[in-house]
């Protein structure tokens, strides 16, 4: 070969190389003219975003992320609105938040005439002994305040009727619904729930807590169709209020099985830590064997998006009116510990256990007793095991801790995750929680905060007005800057996503959404009001607004 076509050569093929370079980095998306908080410290504003392949290829200036144009990228003018990260929803229910729409919606307001009136509408084409599944009511609206089976019986004698109530740990069924179960005045109250007797010794219809299993388990399961076609929706109504990761306090076998189909087929729009329900049958909607199963064999439901090294236990029940079943400290500080959902050594054992084979657990702890509880678990599992896991396990809604209790979160891993839905839930009640959820001091002590929606309890996934009223809560408030942070970064720590989710940084992936204001410049009332315009998940638009 002669020193002429040599050179060519040479040259042709650095030619190559250096275009292949420069396409490299050639962004897929670019978003300018923006005004985008990173909740990066080092960089906390930036004009503008590079995304390639689904992650951040650079984050600066207009004229920084400019380089990284090409002939065939998007360039997406923001028109200095707001960005942020996407959202972390730490507490969904995302099966039950669609169970209106699947079974029959009954408003929460609804008095019992209301009630009938649209179990009625439910109820045509239905044969007569097909069940019917209603969400919600309260029994405060029933006459003499008190929920009673026969003011459904007198309309459905022969249909079995079963209606979550509106803090959805407890339920009222109709006569025929407990006949179905086999249900009558001599059925002793099962562990951790209770089965309400009129004055005659009668139950009432009312079941309370873990009681609700022995009718709900006579429910026919949903099919799997529906399954997924509940859990699309949710995400997606998920990605209309800017979340992009969360945390799925009480998936089933069948959700899982359904996601991963979602996700592997390319629909699933946001990243999913999945956690599944042990020792509550009445809220797995599953037996106990099926539970362990879950969590012997979760790696089998894993995918892209699906991450299902998660547990949740339930250790009490609700603080909300007027069957609150929430553990709170007695006179002398003790706890009762009659009223806990599992013994104490049902609780160490298994936090250890899960501990130790890498599983992240949720505990429902509400009441100041139960969550000194969940603090002793964690102890128990760090005397066992160590810390070297690096697993920090979530007190779930974590409303009350003793000033005592308030400084060991840090110091044991604990995460305290906070799902204040007061904001939008008001009315007399929810009159004992308003001195609930301890922001500030927390976060003194040094404890890593999340947040989530508890979305079934709230009638949307919508995090504003809870970063609204993190702002302004009295003693207990923080900055909007740390109630952000909360909302994002500090859910990827939780989940352990922290590498590569949570804020805008080069290397991440490109979860961001667009919002109408900005929300450091308007009053601290106008954050609830906020709203998404564009949701983007790992580079893509997941949801634009009309």
């Amino acid at each position: 070969m002669n020193k002429y076509r040599m050179s060519t050569l040479a040259a042709s093929v650095l030619l190559t190389l250096c275009t292949a370079a420069h396409a490299a980095q050639t962004a897929d998306t670019i978003y300018r003219n923006a005004r985008i908080y990173t909740v990066n410290p080092v960089q906390p504003w930036v004009e503008a975003v590079a995304i390639r392949n689904g992650r951040f290829l650079a984050v600066g200036s207009n004229a920084d992320v400019e380089a990284y144009a090409g002939p065939d990228t998007k360039v997406v003018d923001v028109a200095g609105r707001m960005v942020m990260p996407g959202l972390h929803d730490a507490h969904q229910h995302l099966l039950k938040a669609q169970l209106r729409n699947i079974y029959c919606n009954v408003p929460t307001s609804s008095n019992v005439e209301q009630i009938i009136e649209n179990l009625k509408k439910c109820a045509k084409g239905k044969a007569k002994d097909e069940w019917i599944v209603a969400d919600a009511y309260r029994g405060d609206l029933f006459p003499d305040g008190k929920a009673h089976r026969k003011y459904i019986d007198a309309a459905f004698p022969d249909t079995p009727i079963y209606m979550r109530e509106w803090s959805y740990h407890h339920a009222l069924a109709n006569s025929r619904a407990l006949e179905l179960a086999g249900i009558d005045r001599n059925t002793p109250d099962p562990v951790s729930g209770r089965i309400l007797k009129d004055e005659k010794g009668e139950p009432t219809g009312e079941l309370l807590s873990k009681a609700t299993w022995l009718v709900s388990q006579k429910i026919p399961p949903l099919p799997d169709a529906k399954v997924r076609e509940a859990v699309l929706r949710s995400a997606q109504q998920g990605n209309q209020f800017g979340i992009t990761s969360a945390q799925e306090a009480t998936v089933t076998p069948a959700m899982m099985r359904e996601i991963k189909s979602l996700d592997e087929n390319g629909e699933w729009p946001i990243r999913l830590a999945a956690h599944i329900v042990w020792g509550n049958s009445a809220s797995s909607m599953v037996s106990m064997e099926d539970m362990e199963a879950a969590v012997v064999n979760r790696s089998s439901y894993r995918s892209a998006h699906l991450f299902t090294d998660y547990v949740k236990i339930y250790i009490d029940g609700s603080p909300l009116q007027p069957h609150a079943t929430d553990v709170q400290l007695d006179e002398h500080g003790d706890v009762p510990v009659e009223r806990l959902y599992e013994t104490r050594d049902t609780l160490y054992n298994a936090l250890t256990r899960f501990d130790k084979m890498g599983i992240k657990v949720k505990m429902h702890a509400v009441g100041t007793g139960a969550t000194q509880v969940a603090l002793d678990a964690i102890e128990a599992a760090r005397k066992a095991n160590g810390n070297s896991s690096g697993i920090v396990h979530d007190i779930s809604h974590s409303l009350r801790y003793t000033p005592a209790d308030v400084q060991r979160l840090a110091k044991l891993g604990a995460v305290a995750e906070m799902s204040p839905a007061i904001w939008q839930i008001k009315g007399p009640l929810t009159q004992n929680l308003k001195d609930a959820w301890q922001f500030k001091s927390l976060r003194d002590a040094g404890a890593l905060i999340t947040l989530g929606s508890d979305w079934v309890v709230l009638p949307e996934p919508n995090l504003f007005p809870a970063l609204g009223g993190m702002v302004d809560h009295g003693e207990e408030s923080v900055t909007l800057a740390e109630a952000i942070q909360i909302a994002t970064l500090n859910g990827a720590r939780s989940v352990g996503w922290a590498a590569f989710a949570g804020s805008i940084e080069t290397g991440k992936f490109a979860d961001m959404i667009i919002l109408d204001r900005n929300l450091f410049d308007i009053p601290t009332a106008d954050i609830a009001g906020t709203k998404v315009l564009k949701t983007i998940f790992e580079g893509r638009e997941v949801y634009s607004a009309p």
